[in-house]
């Protein structure tokens, strides 16, 4: 099992160490959220019209810097390793992508690009991020609904050993975690009642 070293934590929470050079900073690091699965090209004869109304995140994960939790219940947000955007539009982006390749066809993202939904796709991410005994943690909750009210929510939360060290491992295990909660979206779209 990989670990976050303390050395890397201290780096990249922007804590002072002692080096050789006075004044100067470590580079930052900007990381993106995984590519996402190629989209759909071409016409697609979809079977369902879906539509991701919106992907909220907790407010202490909406920031630039990764998260760590550092102790139990105590949480760190890096300085010098940070997403290179906005962490929401990044989860919407690979959740639509990678929705959109399970089923086979495309899933929109805006209101203005179709309609009638025959699906609507709410998600909210309440924990997103790395621990110090080197596993990343994703847990979110997820509405599947259609136009006549119907619908269920679904839980999902998992976690994932960081392939490899630091900052890197961590944007990989995430990414992943990412990518598996798509899978869990795109099966329950599928196995809603028809009709």
């Amino acid at each position: 099992m990989r670990s976050l070293t303390p050395f890397l934590v201290l780096v990249g929470l922007g804590l002072p160490l002692v080096s050789g050079c006075a004044g100067t900073e470590p580079a930052r690091t900007q990381y993106l959220l995984g590519p996402a699965a190629a989209p759909t090209t071409g016409r697609v004869d979809a079977p369902s019209q879906v539509l991701l109304t919106h992907v909220s995140i907790a407010p202490y994960i909406d920031q630039a810097g990764i998260v760590v939790e550092t102790e139990v219940g105590q949480v760190s947000a890096a300085r010098l390793h940070t997403w290179a955007e906005p962490l929401s539009a990044a989860l919407e982006s690979l959740l639509r992508a990678e929705i959109s390749s399970a089923l086979g066809y495309p899933v929109s993202a805006s209101e203005l690009s179709g309609g009638p939904w025959d699906v609507t796709v709410g998600v909210h991410v309440e924990r997103f991020h790395a621990t110090m005994n080197g596993r990343a943690v994703l847990r979110a909750a997820y509405r599947v609904a259609t136009p006549a009210g119907g619908g269920a929510t679904y839980r999902f939360h998992e976690s994932a050993a960081l392939p490899r060290e630091g900052y890197p491992g961590v944007v990989d295990a995430e990414t992943a975690l990412a990518r598996e909660l798509a899978r869990s979206i795109a099966a329950a779209i599928q196995a809603r009642p028809q009709g």
